[in-house]
């Protein structure tokens, strides 16, 4: 934003194509999102929204999450990262990508509103 509030070089830090900085912050993401404790903190909230739901799923769920990215429309998968990440911070040495407080319990709650919808759908047909 400095860069092109005052000059192109004012920020100190290099032009960076845009689909790079985009691959690094989804990298990024995905590796935050596979992390351990993020797990082991997800999982109680994910079965306290969703009691039909244990461990094993939601480490499943999270594990395969490369692949279900993958066949998401790119439409979809920028209102997933918007829900998920609240600000990326490039500095010349990294890129810090802060996720929101709420982002994942948002994320859940409507991938379990989707099922009941869908099944709404199927009984009205």
């Amino acid at each position: 934003m400095r860069d092109i509030k005052e000059h192109a070089g004012a920020c100190g830090l290099p032009r960076m194509p845009a689909a790079e900085l985009e691959s690094a912050v989804l990298d990024q993401l995905r590796n935050i999102l596979r992390a351990p404790n993020l797990l082991s903190d997800l999982v109680p909230q994910a079965i306290k929204l969703d009691p039909t739901l244990d461990e094993a799923k939601v480490t499943v769920a999270m594990t395969r999450l490369d692949a279900i990215w993958d066949q998401l429309f790119p439409v979809e998968q920028t209102r997933i990262v918007k829900m998920l990440i609240e600000k990326v911070i490039v500095s010349a040495n990294d890129l810090e990508v802060r996720l929101r407080a709420n982002g994942i319990e948002q994320l859940i709650r409507e991938l379990q509103a989707n099922p009941a919808s869908k099944k709404h759908e199927e009984a009205i047909a």
